[in-house]
């Protein structure tokens, strides 16, 4: 993986700085195809709503920098991945943050996963015994800090690709890495996360393609049970179908194959 610190190559970082003592930033993971990103315009947003919420006052000079810097590492990496790290930085007293961060803009390029298989064969899926947190000021959010996706990632057992974590309301929230979807009587369904999980860029995909009635809302793990099909979604393996939720099999359905052709 190489890496870039505010333009230049550099894997290193003060000690003090927000993100790593408090989580104080932001990422996105994006995949690029033929030296373009597909995605762009959902991770700008993404991005751009995370900032507002977190205070952090980027000027347009510095925010048309960061984004011409990734599109010019698309085009000279082809089908490459991007992970875009930004933190507000050191400073402040405490958790109290400075008036006038000094953004820090972490770049890192990577070899694209290849999830041929999986986008063919379909995955399984389990419920994960950690829970996801409930907390409306950072519902939504790519924040840095993601522990209960670290410890949710190390409970995963090799007999599954990915685990659904619930809050403790036992509502469905996502997936370890992925936003959730299920179909049932065509269809679409998918959990709200105004108090838990994270908005993927790919989840604002589907939900602007799909053609027909979606619902957002709070469900209980019943209802994957019930569903017709299931699929999960992630910025860098787009649509994976899921063919097994714990004992129940499922199928790689009409409308999720439709929507993995589309989208």
């Amino acid at each position: 993986m190489q890496w870039f610190r505010n333009f230049k190559p550099n894997t290193s970082l003060a000690i003090s700085d927000r993100g790593l003592a408090y989580g104080d930033g932001l990422f996105e993971t994006i995949a690029t195809v033929s030296g373009t990103i597909p995605s762009l315009l959902f991770h700008q947003a993404r991005l751009a709503r995370g900032c507002k919420r977190l205070g952090f006052d980027v000027s347009k000079e510095l925010w048309q920098q960061w984004w011409g810097f990734v599109q010019s590492l698309a085009e000279q990496m082809p089908n490459c991945g991007i992970k875009v790290m930004v933190t507000r930085g050191s400073g402040g007293r405490g958790y109290l943050p400075p008036l006038q961060p000094d953004f820090e803009f972490l770049v890192g390029v990577f070899e694209m996963p290849n999830y041929q298989a999986q986008q063919k064969e379909g995955v399984s899926l389990l419920l994960s015994p950690i829970q996801a947190s409930i907390n409306r000021s950072l519902s939504g959010l790519k924040h840095l800090g993601r522990l209960e996706n670290v410890l949710a990632k190390q409970a995963l057992s090799n007999q599954a690709f990915e685990a659904v974590l619930l809050d403790a309301n036992k509502h469905l929230v996502e997936c370890v890495q992925s936003n959730l979807f299920w179909l049932k009587n065509n269809q679409l369904f998918t959990p709200a996360l105004h108090q838990s999980g994270v908005q993927g860029s790919f989840r604002a995909k589907v939900l602007l393609s799909f053609e027909g009635v979606v619902n957002i809302g709070s469900y209980g793990v019943e209802a994957l049970y019930q569903a017709d099909e299931v699929f999960i979604t992630n910025g860098l393996s787009g649509i994976l179908p899921v063919t097994q939720f714990e004992d129940k099999s499922l199928p790689i359905g009409r409308l999720t194959q439709k929507l993995m052709d589309q989208v």
